[in-house]
Formats: C-alpha cells, structure tokens, sequence
C-alpha cells in the first residue's frame, strides 16, 4: 500500500491493480514490467514528497509522467493463450478481419465504379461487348442516348452481386469498425496482450484468404479478358488487386515477427 493510501487506495495503487488487470496473458514479462514499475512509481512518489507536495498529489504526479497503462502494456508481447485469454483474442480478430473484410469488398466497389467510365470507352472501342458492340452502330435506338452511360450501367462493378449492391454504405460501414477497434484499442483495455492476437496469428489469418481469394478473382479477370464479353473484368481486377495487397501485407507483417523466418 503506497503513502497517500491511508485506509483506501492511492493514485499508485490503483495504477498499478489496472495494470495488472491488463497484463493478463503476458506471464513473466508482465510480472517483470509490474514490478519495475511500482519500483519506478514509488520512487517518484518519494521523490516529489521530498520536493514538499503532498502525498497524494506526488503519486498523481508520478503516475502522470509515466504515462497511460494501456499504452505502457501494448508493448509487452503476449504470451500463449489461455481459456480465458484465448476467446477475448478470438473476438479482437475477428472484429479486425470482419472489418477489413467488408471495407475491400465495400471500396473495391466504389474503386470500380470511379474506374467504369474510362473502362467502357475501352470495351465500346475496342469491340468488346460482344453482340452490341459500337455506339454508332443501327441497333442504337433513333432517340439521344448517352452511349457510354448506358453501357457503363451494364458493367460489373463488384464480384459476385449485381449493381444493386449498396457498396458505399458497405465501405461506410468497413471503415467506421476499423477506426472504432483503432481508437478502443488506444484507449481502453482492448489494446493489451490479453486482447491481442499474436502478429503471426493475424498474418495467417488475414494473408491465407485474402490472397488466394484475390489471386482467384485475378485468374478469372485474365481468362475474361480473352472472351467478347468483358462486364465483370474490371471488378474482378480492382477487387483482386486490392484483396492480394491485404494479404501480401499481412503475410509479410506477420511472418517478420517471427525470427527464424526473418533470418532466411
């Protein structure tokens, strides 16, 4: 019990019960960095006393400078799972893959749809629609049409749905979760080791579907580039692209982390 506890808890006391609370998960190393810092704490405790602050007020001090537990224990690798850390890890990443998961599906359709207009000129001049190919040609009707805004309304722009898809609320949505999970994860316990799954862990888990899902939707974009009819290329490319880079990304992070890998 620190000085400025009397019959309760001081400042350091109560710092040092919500790190622990947060260091569940880590093993040795965070009972070391427990310990250093109540003897680090303590000492700077003693020390403002000695410049005349009152008891209380110099653990607040001491425990002002050293700086918010959350962010102290994020730096503590985690140790292995347990039954009560390993579903609280589950939960952490499967909210950060259901996140990005819907963000590239919701913005590789806001990508194609930027990308459809130069896209249909393409195919309307280089004969690619197949049975109606040119805007100039009899079959168009005698009233003015926008050639290219009717073609680019028949192009693809996400795998696997018709352009029904609310794709910009589906972005909207990817992108509010991944910043909500960023901004808890720097301001509540979310961001400790308990929470936390391992860097290996994550790259696996992101690395394996997203890059055979991309390098899927990649082959089928380059056989469809040799057939007449091309409306779901472009969103096969954009969407294949994009979920290759977030494996190849989560691959190389993950796989860094561990260093009989990193030495080959």
């Amino acid at each position: 019990m620190t000085a400025a506890a009397g019959n309760g808890e001081g400042p350091v006391d109560q710092y040092l019960d919500e790190m622990f609370d947060l260091l569940a998960g880590t093993g040795g190393n965070g009972r070391r960095l427990l310990i250093e810092t109540e003897e680090h704490l303590t000492e700077a405790a003693a020390e403002g006393r000695a410049r005349g602050l009152d008891a209380e007020v110099a653990e607040r001090e001491a425990v002002s400078r050293f700086g918010a537990a959350a962010t102290i224990v994020r730096r503590v690798p985690a140790s292995a799972g347990t039954l009560r850390v390993s579903p609280r890890r589950l939960l952490t990443g499967g909210w950060a893959f259901s996140a990005t998961a819907i963000s590239w599906y919701g913005l590789s359709g806001a990508a194609t749809w930027m990308l459809s207009w130069p896209w249909t000129r393409l195919l309307i001049a280089t004969d690619r629609f197949g049975g109606q190919p040119m805007c100039e040609g009899a079959w168009m009707p005698p009233l003015p049409i926008d050639c290219v805004h009717a073609y680019q309304q028949e192009t693809s722009l996400l795998p696997g749905v018709d352009n029904g898809f609310p794709y910009q609320l589906t972005a909207g949505i990817g992108v509010a979760l991944i910043a909500a999970l960023l901004i808890l994860r720097r301001t509540t316990a979310l961001g400790a080791p308990s929470w936390t799954p391992s860097r290996r862990a994550i790259g696996l888990a992101f690395g394996i579907p997203f890059g055979l899902g991309g390098v899927a939707l990649l082959i089928e974009a380059v056989d469809g580039i040799f057939k007449d009819v091309q409306y779901y290329v472009l969103a096969d490319l954009v969407a294949g692209l994009f979920a290759c880079v977030i494996g190849a990304v989560a691959l190389w992070r993950g796989l860094r982390s561990v260093p009989s890998l990193s030495r080959r």
